[in-house]
């Protein structure tokens, strides 16, 4: 929704300027899921008035809708989506050409997010929980190395797949691993539950 009232701003300015050609826009709710994704992106690419997409705001329905936007020759613009492979011309599911985004990778967000959560914390012990998500693994997978080079010690790792109702086993892990700090790799939704958990669980760390 933050990024829909974003986009309907810059419509808004640029259409007030007069242009030659006015631009429309025409929403489409992936919900934020791969497979959801798929079928909104074949519906955009097939559709001739559509000129470039907004979207999507996560990297696993961004990977998604590829093939789609890829075969309509469509130009996509994420706002957020992260996952480093989205823009590697190693990787065979990148968007090259036609994709591009405005936020920085998780091959920077990684780094940065280990610095974040351990600074100012005396002998971090870290306990990392990721979603399962493309975004969730990915980001996980660039942040680890860079806690270990950093001198925190990972004492513990779980995967919870989103969504999820109960936390309270994970709470558990974390409280017994000894960890003072806990990374949750995933949406703020389901961080929302976990943090109940780890209060429930008497988690007094970051």
């Amino acid at each position: 929704q933050d990024e829909l009232l974003g986009v309907k701003t810059a419509l808004y300015e640029y259409n007030q300027t007069n242009p030659k050609i006015k631009v429309n826009l025409i929403q489409g709710d992936d919900q934020a899921t791969a497979s959801i994704a798929s079928g909104v992106a074949l519906g955009f690419a097939q559709n001739p008035a559509v000129i470039g997409v907004i979207g999507s705001c996560c990297s696993g329905a961004t990977q998604a809708s590829f093939a789609a936007y890829k075969a309509g020759r469509l130009t996509i613009i994420s706002p957020s989506a992260t996952r480093a492979d989205l823009t590697s011309p190693k990787a065979s599911t990148n968007g090259f050409p036609f994709f591009h985004r405005v936020a920085a990778t998780d091959a920077v967000q990684g780094p940065a997010l280990a610095r974040y959560a351990t600074k100012d914390v005396s002998s971090p012990k870290v306990y990392e929980i990721d979603d399962a998500s493309p975004y969730g693994a990915g980001l996980k997978a660039l942040t680890t190395p860079a806690l270990n080079s950093s001198g925190a010690k990972v004492v513990g790792s779980d995967t919870v797949i989103a969504p999820a109702t109960d936390y309270s086993t994970t709470a558990s892990k974390v409280v017994a691993a000894g960890a003072n700090v806990v990374i949750y790799f995933g949406y703020y939704a389901d961080a929302a539950k976990l943090k109940q958990a780890l209060d429930n669980a008497g988690y007094k760390g970051v």
